[in-house]
């Protein structure tokens, strides 16, 4: 009679193990198909942020700057008729430069891969045209270069260049003055850049003067920044006026060759 008993607790044994086993199969994957969900939501969180930040500092660079010279030559109208007309007649050239970028940036959201997807974005190699632009809204912008020149990856490039240009909107839209430096550095390890602008005359509150307050410029020049593996930092100045600082490292291949 034991041995009968035996085989039947035994075969009982097994079958508990074997449900055992199934759960737990099927508890792992339930597990990774919801690691796969959520790796999915996180990078469809973190896709629309991108496009969030491209598209507000296109939109918010362009519209800014077609806002100040519509208020440049509505100010000049009367005493400078003459200089209100060569505001206008530059207007289109802003409005173009917008066209153009949102066309490329649409263009990029539509591939289906992202094999080339920062190939056609801008870089620091057109912040001339930048300044160009910025000189057609009425602001003097100057340019200084410390170090040796080197190249960087076309993801941190644009990082630079659209951190530099929000800045510079900033400085259109809040500052009380007309003129800002823009100060790019090199080194072995690191390219840092400083956009910074002094207290104008006009009198403005000091969110206005910080660019704080409105927008989301400083929070996403500083998510560029952090995302880069780099350093941000916006705030006044001691002396007056207002500075915004980013250094952005090198990739190692880059730092060899530098």
């Amino acid at each position: 009679m034991v041995n009968p008993a035996a085989w039947v607790l035994m075969a009982a044994l097994f079958g508990s193990y074997v449900r055992v086993r199934r759960e737990y199969a099927m508890a792992r994957a339930e597990h990774a198909a919801q690691e796969r969900d959520e790796e999915a939501r996180r990078r469809v969180i973190h896709e629309r942020m991108r496009i969030a930040r491209e598209l507000h500092d296109v939109v918010a660079h362009h519209l800014a700057l077609a806002n100040a010279q519509a208020g440049t030559a509505a100010h000049l109208a009367r005493p400078h008729p003459d200089q209100a007309i060569v505001m206008i007649e530059k207007s289109p050239d802003v409005t173009a430069s917008a066209l153009r970028e949102l066309k490329a940036t649409v263009g990029l959201l539509r591939q289906e891969t992202d094999a080339k997807e920062l190939a056609p974005a801008p870089g620091l190699e057109q912040l001339p045209r930048l300044v160009e632009t910025c000189a057609s809204a009425g602001l003097d912008v100057t340019v200084s270069t410390e170090g040796r020149p080197h190249a960087l990856t076309p993801g941190l490039n644009l990082t630079a260049y659209r951190i530099v240009q929000e800045a510079l909107t900033n400085v259109t839209k809040h500052a009380a003055t007309l003129s800002a430096r823009v100060r790019l550095i090199y080194t072995p390890h690191y390219r840092t850049l400083t956009v910074t602008n002094e207290i104008g005359s006009r009198p403005t509150s000091a969110a206005d003067i910080h660019g704080r307050g409105r927008g989301f410029g400083l929070l996403g020049m500083r998510e560029r920044a952090l995302s880069a593996g780099g350093t941000f930092h916006a705030g006044p100045r001691p002396g007056g006026g207002f500075e915004v600082a980013c250094s952005l490292p090198l990739p190692r291949s880059e730092e060899s060759t530098s």
